[in-house]
């Protein structure tokens, strides 16, 4: 049995959107494992290329970094997160390439980020969209610390049999993938496509399930 499977719905939605603590970081381990099928494709799809610069929102404890980073050669790799127990853990697994100036993790929300305009040839976030209040504002930051040119690749749960905590009142706003794309194109973004995805997961207690996500990819 998992820490996560021992708690109610309302705190199981409110460590994925901001994990906290003990509870936090056993939940990010168990998440790693749990997706980790799902986001080695999603990272397989970004493209990285010599010499890329790549964001990452939400990044959790920063398992994705190396992953990332040994792409290709050159790479360099920043990352944002609202949690500060997630940024702590993230710098200290990544401490050598954050040593090398090849990684960097900044508390931070998509709405308000820390960097110039146009510095990113990739951006991603994986299961993190959907906690978004305000969806345009970040996706008008996105857009803007992009390159022309820029690939963004993004994944939320898809209304189809939702996850129990995956409600309305437990801070998720679960969206169509049509809802998605007009606010992809709202907000500047060009060449927005809409995918539905399945994948093989387990449930808290153990059991096998399939889940249902919305896999968004665009371009500046």
């Amino acid at each position: 049995m998992t820490v996560f499977s021992t708690l109610q719905p309302a705190e199981q939605a409110r460590q994925l959107a901001n994990p906290e603590g003990p509870v936090g970081i056993e939940v990010a381990e168990w998440l790693n494992g749990n997706n980790r099928e799902g986001n080695a494709r999603a990272l397989a799809l970004l493209g990285v290329q010599t010499g890329c610069h790549v964001l990452e929102i939400g990044c959790g404890n920063g398992r994705a970094a190396p992953e990332v980073i040994g792409q290709a050669a050159g790479v360099r790799y920043a990352a944002i997160d609202i949690s500060s127990t997630m940024v702590d853990e993230a710098n200290r697994f990544n401490a050598a390439f954050v040593a090398a100036g090849r990684a960097n993790f900044h508390l931070a929300s998509a709405e308000h980020m820390p960097f110039a305009d146009a510095c990113f040839d990739r951006v991603f976030a994986i299961g993190v969209i959907h906690f978004w209040t305000d969806p345009i504002a970040a996706l008008l930051e996105i857009h803007r610390v992009m390159r022309p040119g820029g690939f963004a690749l993004m994944s939320a749960l898809d209304l189809r049999s939702p996850p129990q905590f995956a409600q309305a009142e437990f801070g998720f706003h679960l969206r169509s993938a049509a809802e998605w794309s007009a606010l992809y194109r709202q907000a500047g973004f060009s060449s927005v496509e809409a995918q539905n995805v399945e994948s093989e997961q387990m449930t808290p207690d153990g059991t096998p399930i399939k889940r249902y996500a919305i896999r968004m990819t665009a371009r500046r």
